[in-house]
C-alpha cells in the first residue's frame, strides 16, 4: 500500500510541478488527475491548464501522453478538449479542441475557431500554429469562407 501511494505521490510530483520536455519546464494542473501507466498517460480533468514558459493552454480536460521510453519523465503531446483556450505572446487562439505536439512545437485547434492578434480576428474551423517559426494557417470547411476583421485606425 506504501509503494502504491509513493509511486502515486511520485507520479503527481513530475506531472504537476516538474515535467521537463526538450529542456521546458511543463506545469500541469486541473481539479483532478488521473495516472494510466500502461497507456502512458495522465488525465487532467476540470480548469486543467499546462503553461510552459510564457504559453498557456487550458481546456475542460487535457489528456498528457509520455513517451513510453522515458517513463514519464518526457511529453510528446497534449490533448485538450472542451473549450480551449492557447494564449501565447500576443495571440490567444480558442476553439474546441486542440492537439500541442511538444517537440515539434506545433499546436492544431479545431472546431469554432478564434484566432486574435493585437487588433485583428480570424474566424474559421480548423487553425494550425508552427510555434518555432511563428506562422499559422486558418481554414473553414464545407465551401464557408475564412473571415478576418481588422482595425485599420490603430496609432502606435
Amino acid at each position: 500500500m506504501n509503494n502504491i501511494i509513493s509511486k502515486t505521490i511520485l507520479f503527481y510530483f513530475l506531472v504537476v510541478f516538474n515535467l521537463v520536455s526538450k529542456n521546458k519546464e511543463i506545469e500541469i494542473t486541473a481539479t483532478s488527475m488521473e495516472w494510466k501507466k500502461e497507456e502512458s498517460i495522465a488525465i487532467a480533468t476540470g480548469d486543467a491548464k499546462a503553461i510552459q514558459g510564457t504559453t498557456i493552454l487550458y481546456a475542460n480536460k487535457i489528456i498528457v501522453f509520455f513517451d513510453k521510453e522515458k517513463d514519464f519523465n518526457s511529453i510528446k503531446k497534449l490533448d485538450a478538449s472542451g473549450n480551449v483556450k492557447f494564449i501565447r505572446e500576443n495571440q490567444i487562439a480558442t476553439g474546441n479542441n486542440a492537439v500541442y505536439f511538444v517537440e515539434n512545437e506545433k499546436i492544431f485547434i479545431k472546431g469554432n475557431v478564434t484566432l486574435q492578434r493585437e487588433d485583428s480576428m480570424m474566424l474559421g474551423d480548423e487553425l494550425s500554429i508552427d510555434l518555432k517559426t511563428s506562422s499559422s494557417k486558418l481554414t473553414s470547411k464545407n465551401n464557408e469562407k475564412v473571415r478576418a476583421k481588422y482595425n485599420t485606425d490603430r496609432v502606435d
